[in-house]
């Protein structure tokens, strides 16, 4: 529960990642794999399930739901940082397009 006036932050994957995850390779391409409409559910063939929306259909839960976008962080890693939990490839491919995002939201 969020009083008015609250704010909830909240980090997760891009949908470009989705839309760049090679399922059957299990590596991110530097091209599409799959459609952008129609993106909700995902799930991966060894058992997890993600579910990623394209940024209009966030956009309009969080306004269905009372919520004001404050702001959106596409996280970039900087040259020469490495992750303790994605491969140097990943971080590559991060450093060229956005793969995780940070969420910043009002109850109004």
């Amino acid at each position: 529960m969020l009083r008015p006036d609250g704010v909830f932050a909240f980090s997760g994957s891009t949908p470009l990642e989705a839309l760049c995850w090679n399922e059957a390779e299990k590596r991110l391409e530097t091209s599409l794999v799959r459609d952008y409409f129609g993106l909700h559910r995902l799930e991966s063939d060894d058992g997890p399930v993600e579910f990623e929306l394209p940024y209009g259909e966030w956009i309009a839960l969080f306004r269905a739901t009372g919520l004001a976008v404050e702001e959106l962080r596409e996280i970039r890693p900087p040259d020469g940082a490495a992750s303790t939990y994605r491969s140097e490839e990943e971080t590559a491919w991060a450093r060229r397009w956005p793969m995780e995002q940070i969420w910043k939201v009002r109850k109004e």
